[in-house]
C-alpha cells in the first residue's frame, strides 16, 4: 500500500481524504500508513495541507534559532538561513523540509516532526474577541480556534494546544483541541506554563506511577545480598536546607600512608527503575529534573525521588559507590566501583558547615563528624589546588537566587548571585573527581558509553574574543601561552580579572566564545574541567545520563551479558545522548526564563526610577545592561542615548554619531527604567549618565556626561 501512495504522489499532491478516497482505505488505516511515510522521510505535508512526495531538490534539517533571534537549518554542513516570513508555523527544534531559494537562503516548504508539540498561551481579548497568544516564545503563529471552543475559557487563562505538523504560507494554524493549565493569577501558574512550554510533562502517567506504588519504601533484606556492607561507617549528605532528593552521600579516612581513602556514595536508582518500564521510559523522555522556584518537575515521581531512592538520615539505602584511594597530591592511586548498602548517619547542610568554615561554629548534632570534617577540608582542599594547576576554567556564576518575603505573599525582595562557599566546593570537587574515574575507567574498557564532554573553542571565535578584551583593557592583563589559548590560558586571564570591576564582562565574553557542554558516546574530554574523561554519574534521581550509567553498569556486570549488543547499544547510547542534550538545554532555557520573569515583574514595580549598573555585552541591535541589583536589562533603543550613539558590534563598543567618544563593555552607567514587557521577560533602560570610575584605565578618559537631560 506504501508503493501505491508513492506511485499516487508522483505527479499529484494530494489530500489525506483523497488519498483514503483513491487507496479504498479508512480513516485510521490512511492515517496510519502515511504516517509511517513521513517518519521514513519519504513524504511530507507541505502548506498548501497536502501530502508530497520528497524529492532530492529538497534538503531536511532541524530549524535552529540563535540569541539574536535569526534561524537557519544546518544540512549537508552548510547553513542555510530561514527568513522570518519563511518559517511557514516551524518552530525551533522542528525537523523540517527546506528549499534552497538563492545563495545561503532557504524556505521552510513544510515540517516532518515537531520536537515539541505543545504551544502554551494565554488567552487574551482582542476587539471584542478572545484570542490565543504565545506565551513564552517569540514566533509569528497566528492560532485560530473556533469561538465555540474558546467560549469555555476567559481572558488571563493559560492553556496549551497540541500542534500538528501543519504549515501555512499565512502562518496560520487551525486550533482543534484546547488543555486548560489554570489562570496567570493562579500560583505556580508561570512556573507550569514556562515547563510545558519548554517540552516537560508535569504528571506521570497511572502505568507509571503504578510501578512507583509497588516499588517498596524500604530496603528489603534479600536485596542486599552481594551487596558490600557500609551501613556502620560514617558516611553522611551535603545538600542545601531545602533538599528533598538527596543521592550523594560521602565518607572519607585517613590511611596509614597518609593518603586519603574517600567514598562517593550514590543513591542505586537503577537497580528500582528498570529499562523497558514505565518510570524508566518516562525518565528518559524528561532528561532530566526542572527546578523553576519552590517548584520541581521531577524526572521520577516523588514518592521514590524524596523516598526510597534519597539517601535519607538513619534508614538503610542500595548505592553505587566509587571509593578511591587519594594521595596528598590529589591524584587517584586506587579505585573500586561497587555495589553497597548504606545508612547515612546525617543530613548536613551548607548552610551549617559554611559557618564552621567562615566562623568555626557548629551545632552540637555535628560534633561526632568533626575529624571526618576536618579529613574533608583538607582533601578538599587539595583538589582545589590539583585542578587549578590542570587547568580548570572557573568562570563567573550566573545563577541567581530569588530572596522573598514569606510573610507579604512571596514578594520579591532581591536577586542574589549564588556565591559557592566551601562546604559546596568541598561536594563540587568529590563529584568532580568521582565522575572522572567512572568515565575514565569505562574509556579503558572500551565499552559504549555515555560521556559529558566539552569541546576546544573554536579557535577564530576565540581569537576574536581575545581582541575585543584587547580593545575593552588594552590587553593589559591578558596572559598566552605558549602561542595559544589552552585551558591554562582562559584561567590566566579570568584570574587577573578576578578583581576587575570588569570581571562579570571579561567572564561573559570568554563564556560565549566556549564550545556548549553536552553529552555523546565520543570521549573527546572536558576543555572547561581540563580533563580527558568525565560523565555525569552521581545524579541519577535528577538526570537521565547518570541513571542511564548505572544502568550501563548493571548490563555489563552480569554473568550473562551478551556482547554481541554492543553494536545496537551504542547506537541507542548516541540517541539518548543526543536527547539528552535537547532536554537539559530546554531545561535551562525553562530556568532562564523563569529568571528573567521574575526580574521583569520585580523591575515593573520601579518604572521610571534609576538604578546604577555597567554594559554587560553588546551584540546585533541589542545592548545588555547588568545592573548592581543583578537584574539583567536591554538597552532601550528609543531612549535619549541611542539618539546619540549607535553600536560597533566588532569591537564590542557604543560610538558617538558626532564624536569620537566611545563607550565600551564594563563602562559604569546610571539608567532609567523605560519600560518593562512582561510578555516577552524584558526590561529596558534609558543611560542617564556615564559614571567616571578610578579604577577603570579607559573609564578616566571618558568625562562625566548625562544625556536626556
Amino acid at each position: 500500500m506504501k508503493e501505491d501512495i508513492l506511485n499516487l504522489l508522483k505527479h499529484n499532491n494530494l489530500s489525506i481524504n483523497k488519498i483514503k478516497t483513491l487507496c479504498n482505505l479508512e480513516q485510521e488505516e490512511a492515517e496510519k500508513i502515511i504516517q509511517e511515510l513521513v517518519d521514513e522521510k519519504r513524504i511530507f505535508l507541505n502548506t498548501s495541507n497536502k501530502y508530497q512526495k520528497l524529492s532530492n531538490e529538497y534538503l531536511i534539517g532541524t530549524l535552529e534559532k540563535t540569541s539574536k533571534g535569526s534561524a537557519y537549518v544546518m544540512c549537508e554542513g552548510k547553513k542555510i538561513l530561514i527568513p522570518s516570513t519563511e518559517l511557514k508555523t516551524a518552530l525551533k527544534n522542528d525537523l523540517v523540509v527546506v528549499e534552497k531559494t538563492y545563495h545561503h537562503c532557504g524556505t521552510i516548504k513544510g515540517i516532518l516532526k515537531r520536537k515539541n508539540n505543545k504551544l502554551v498561551c494565554e488567552v487574551k481579548e482582542w476587539k471584542n474577541k478572545l484570542m490565543l497568544v504565545p506565551f513564552n516564545v517569540t514566533t509569528e503563529l497566528h492560532l485560530v480556534a473556533p469561538k465555540e471552543l474558546l467560549s469555555n475559557y476567559i481572558v488571563g487563562d493559560r492553556v496549551f494546544v497540541t500542534l500538528g505538523n501543519d504549515s501555512s504560507e499565512t502562518n496560520d494554524i487551525f486550533v482543534r483541541e484546547i488543555t486548560k493549565i489554570g489562570h496567570f493569577n493562579d500560583r505556580f501558574n508561570d512556573e507550569i506554563a514556562i515547563a510545558i512550554s519548554k517540552d516537560f510533562e508535569i504528571d506521570f502517567s497511572d502505568e507509571a506511577l503504578k510501578e512507583a506504588d509497588k516499588i517498596p519504601q524500604s530496603v528489603q533484606e534479600y536485596e542486599k545480598e552481594g551487596r558490600l556492607d557500609l551501613t556502620d561507617e560514617n558516611i553522611f549528605t551535603i545538600d542545601s536546607i531545602h533538599t528533598k532528593d538527596m543521592d550523594d552521600a560521602i565518607s572519607i579516612k585517613k590511611l596509614p600512608n597518609g593518603n586519603y581513602e574517600l567514598g562517593v556514595h550514590i543513591a542505586d536508582v537503577a537497580h528500582y527503575i528498570k529499562p523497558n518500564s514505565y518510570l524508566f521510559k518516562e525518565a528518559l523522555s524528561r532528561g532530566t529534573s526542572v527546578y523553576l522556584g519552590d517548584v520541581v518537575i521531577p524526572m521520577i515521581p516523588s514518592i521514590l525521588s524524596n523516598g526510597i531512592c534519597s539517601l535519607n538520615e538513619n534508614v538503610e539505602r542500595l548505592t553505587k559507590s566509587c571509593i578511591m584511594e587519594i594521595n596528598k597530591k590529589g591524584k587517584v592511586i586506587n579505585y573500586r566501583i561497587v555495589e553497597s548498602v548504606i545508612k547515612s548517619k546525617k543530613k548536613m547542610t551548607y548552610e551549617e558547615l559554611n559557618r564552621l568554615f567562615n566562623e568555626n561554629y557548629i551545632d552540637d548534632s555535628y560534633l561526632p563528624f568533626i575529624q571526618d570534617l576536618s579529613y574533608m577540608f583538607e582533601l578538599s582542599n587539595i583538589l582545589t589546588k590539583s585542578k587549578y594547576k590542570n587547568g580548570y576554567i572557573d568562570f563567573e556564576s550566573s545563577d541567581i537566587n530569588i530572596i522573598k518575603d514569606v510573610f507579604k505573599n512571596d514578594e520579591i525582595l532581591q536577586f542574589e548571585s549564588k556565591d559557592s562557599g566551601e562546604a559546596e566546593k568541598l561536594i563540587e570537587n568529590f563529584m568532580i573527581i568521582a565522575n572522572e574515574v567512572v568515565a575514565t575507567d569505562f574509556y579503558w574498557k572500551e565499552l559504549p558509553f555515555i560521556y559529558r564532554t566539552h569541546d576546544i573553542p573554536d579557535e577564530i571565535k576565540l581569537e576574536t574574543t581575545i581582541e575585543q578584551i584587547k580593545e575593552i583593557d588594552l590587553g593589559k592583563r591578558l596572559v598566552r601561552i605558549q602561542n595559544a589559548y589552552g585551558p591554562k590560558a582562559i584561567q590566566a586571564i579570568l584570574n587577573n580579572y578576578k578583581s576587575s570591576p570588569i570581571y562579570s564582562v571579561i567572564s561573559n565574553l570568554l563564556l560565549r566564545s566556549m564550545a556548549k557542554a553536552k553529552y555523546t558516546t565520543e570521549n573527546v574530554g572536558h576543555f572547561a574541567l581540563s580533563l580527558d574523561s568525565y560523565c555525569h554519574f552521581t545524579s541519577p534521581i535528577r538526570r537521565f545520563p547518570d541513571l542511564m550509567i548505572h544502568t550501563l553498569i548493571n548490563m555489563y556486570t552480569k554473568n550473562n551479558f551478551d556482547f554481541k549488543r554492543l553494536d545496537r547499544i551504542s547506537d541507542e547510547l548516541t540517541e539518548i545522548a543526543s536527547h539528552s542534550s535537547y532536554k537539559e538545554r530546554q531545561a535551562a532555557d525553562a530556568e532562564k526564563d523563569y529568571i528573567k520573569l521574575k526580574m521583569a515583574q520585580f523591575m515593573k514595580e520601579h518604572k521610571d526610577e534609576e538604578f546604577e549598573g555597567i554594559i554587560l555585552d553588546i551584540d546585533n541591535d541589542k545592548v545588555f545592561i547588568k545592573l548592581d541589583n543583578n537584574v539583567k536589562c536591554l538597552l532601550d533603543n528609543d531612549g535619549c542615548f541611542m539618539l546619540s550613539f549607535y553600536p560597533d558590534i566588532t569591537k564590542k563598543t557604543l560610538m558617538c554619531k558626532y564624536s569620537k567618544q566611545a563607550v565600551k563593555l564594563g563602562t559604569r552607567i546610571l539608567t532609567k527604567v523605560t519600560r518593562v514587557d512582561i510578555p516577552q521577560k524584558e526590561v529596558y533602560l534609558d543611560i542617564k549618565e556615564i559614571i567616571k570610575n578610578p579604577n577603570n584605565s579607559y573609564a578616566k578618559k571618558i568625562t562625566r556626561n548625562k544625556f536626556g537631560d
